[in-house]
């Protein structure tokens, strides 16, 4: 079944590259599971303190072994108004254009759970506040957290999600995101108050829920059946 395959793919080991495929794989290997560890530690503590703060043991018990937590290395490169309108699908809801009319490299949105997101020192990111897209910030050496639509509804409101997106700065930009998952078997229909959640109307479980999700929101790297 699609789940049980799904399952089996966030488990999968990762593949680096060969220790003579350019001069510095070795580093490049090591480096990039420093910034994961160092990832991990710090979101599985965000997590402890979130469930102490809202007396919701259940909350840390989601995350006991997160599979689909990944680690990106995103580079975003000036697209021309042609090819970003057809990224996704129409029925996805995205829109590449601001307002404004600049085009987007990242459409408005709202990530699923926790994410930890470093931009270095390049621009383009804004957040939603009041009804005002707000320009964020590059501060080098900083990482930002964002609470996503899962743990605004898990938390009964009480860690609201930030709606967010990217400007297209018409160079290259970089930026490595962190998205820390529940278990791939965790129960996403019951709340802190115990009342059934948005999510858990449709899904009982985090696994297929987010492979809905990633297909959806990920075309320039799944086809409509990667996970399947």
């Amino acid at each position: 079944s699609s789940g049980i395959n799904a399952e089996f793919i966030s488990r999968e080991p990762n593949k680096w590259p060969g220790e003579e495929d350019f001069n510095t794989s070795k580093d490049f290997r090591a480096s990039l599971q420093n910034g994961f560890q160092m990832r991990m530690g710090l979101s599985r503590k965000l997590v402890e303190e979130i469930g102490r703060g809202l007396q919701y043991k259940e909350f840390v018990e989601m995350f006991t072994k997160s599979e689909f937590t990944s680690f990106y290395l995103k580079k975003y490169t000036a697209r021309k108004e042609k090819d970003n309108v057809n990224i996704y699908t129409a029925d996805s809801g995205y829109s590449m254009k601001a307002e404004d009319g600049r085009d987007l490299s990242v459409p408005s949105h709202i990530d699923t759970t926790i994410t930890l997101l470093t931009t270095y020192a390049n621009g383009g990111l804004q957040a939603l506040y009041k009804d005002e897209w707000h320009d964020v910030p590059s501060v080098m050496g900083s990482i930002m957290l964002m609470s996503g639509s899962l743990i605004e509804e898990l938390s009964d409101g009480k860690l609201p999600s930030l709606r967010h997106r990217v400007i297209d700065i018409k160079s290259d930009r970089y930026s490595t995101p962190f998205f820390f998952n529940p278990s791939y078997h965790a129960k996403i229909c019951e709340s802190l108050s115990g009342k059934c959640t948005e999510t858990g109307k449709e899904w009982q479980t985090f696994g297929p829920w987010q492979v809905k999700q990633l297909h959806r929101d990920e075309p320039l790297l799944l086809t409509p059946t990667s996970l399947n």
